[in-house]
């Protein structure tokens, strides 16, 4: 059950504790010295429910999984530095396994282990293994429960300004040319000759389907495109821009919204850094690969604001969405970006189809 003696001698000093000799003052042991361990997984516990995932059942299913995690690690392979990581899987006598290391990486370790409790619609749905615990854990450190509605105006006007800007660019060949131009800042340039091929074919919510959330955002700041022809998006931008508020600048809606990168910054601080994907390696996935895709967020930011989500109760809607997009990912190979896409496609359709009900529930009742 145990790699080590110092990794579970706290567990046999709490098996061995006796509360009602220690109440009576029979027992030989000073209290706090007998409560010690009790205290350290109460602390450690507070640091596991916190980063939890919405809906987790790591720790529900196994009750050992905050009492056995391993500061130390094995003998001759010291883990007290080190980041978290779950080991021990597929093992009976360990509950299904355990974390290893510091808490430093806590919440990138729990989505690591909670993914494998989600349920996929579809075959290889969770084909990106570095990919999903990266989105897990991109709602679960963000806290939702801050996020202002100006924050969701914001970003819900961003990327309308970036559906704009390409719909401008499909009608007109000299604004084309910098709208592409933008693109390739935050795409790959396979991505972008693609778009340019189907700008023009007639099918344009398809070819807008395939950009990711986070480069319309990101096309929708840029300055080179600012003098375009306004929209009723720029002209509302241009609005709250004129307000000055704190939570509208770039850094305020980089930590509402972006993502944890702890390979590219060292850091769980959330962020935006407006990154193009990053390719497979030699046909693997990578944290890098998984911290380059900064979409999802945003989109779910677009779609309260479509839906009329009052900000207060993001923080119940988003997990919940996050897990029914994972679990609808579909994708046939690594590099198959646009499965993200059409994942998040499917939610928004959801949802619609579930505000048009309650909707319609609602005036029946009137």
């Amino acid at each position: 059950m145990s790699v080590g003696y110092w990794s579970d001698r706290h567990i046999d000093q709490e098996r061995k504790l006796n509360i009602e000799s220690l109440m009576r003052g029979t027992e030989k042991k000073d209290p706090k010295g007998a409560l010690a361990p009790f205290l350290r997984d109460s602390l450690v516990g507070i640091v596991y429910s916190y980063y939890a995932p919405p809906g987790a059942q790591l720790c529900l299913t196994n009750p050992l999984l905050v009492r056995s995690h391993d500061f130390t690690g094995p003998e001759g392979s010291p883990a007290e530095w080190r980041h978290t990581e779950l080991s021990g899987t597929g093992w009976p006598e360990s509950a299904g396994g355990r974390l290893t290391g510091s808490l430093i990486a806590i919440p990138y370790a729990l989505a690591e282990a909670e993914q494998n409790f989600l349920t996929p619609k579809r075959e290889q749905a969770l084909i990106w293994a570095d990919l999903v615990p990266q989105i897990i854990a991109g709602v679960t450190v963000n806290r939702w429960r801050n996020v202002t509605p100006a924050q969701i105006r914001w970003v819900a006007l961003h990327l309308q300004r970036g559906r704009d800007l390409l719909a401008a660019a499909a009608m007109n060949s000299q604004l084309e040319a910098r709208v592409l131009d933008s693109l390739r800042g935050y795409l790959q340039p396979s991505s972008v000759e693609w778009i340019d091929d189907h700008l023009f074919t007639g099918d344009f919510e398809n070819t807008v389907a395939h950009v990711p959330p986070s480069v319309l955002y990101s096309i929708a700041a840029d300055p080179a495109l600012q003098d375009i022809q306004p929209d009723l998006a720029s002209l509302e931008i241009a609005s709250l821009t004129a307000r000055h508020q704190p939570d509208l600048q770039p850094a305020a809606i980089g930590r509402a919204f972006g993502t944890p990168k702890p390979t590219l910054t060292h850091t769980y601080r959330p962020g935006l850094l407006y990154l193009r994907t990053f390719p497979a390696l030699m046909g693997y996935s990578s944290r890098v690969l998984a911290e380059s895709w900064e979409s999802n967020n945003l989109y779910y930011a677009a779609l309260a604001d479509e839906a009329g989500v009052p900000a207060a109760q993001l923080d119940a809607y988003v997990p919940e969405w996050n897990r029914a997009a994972i679990e609808n990912i579909f994708a046939t190979h690594l590099e198959d970006w646009p499965a993200l896409l059409r994942s998040l496609g499917a939610l928004a359709i959801n949802v619609r189809q579930h505000g048009a009900q309650t909707a319609a529930m609602n005036g029946a009742g009137n």
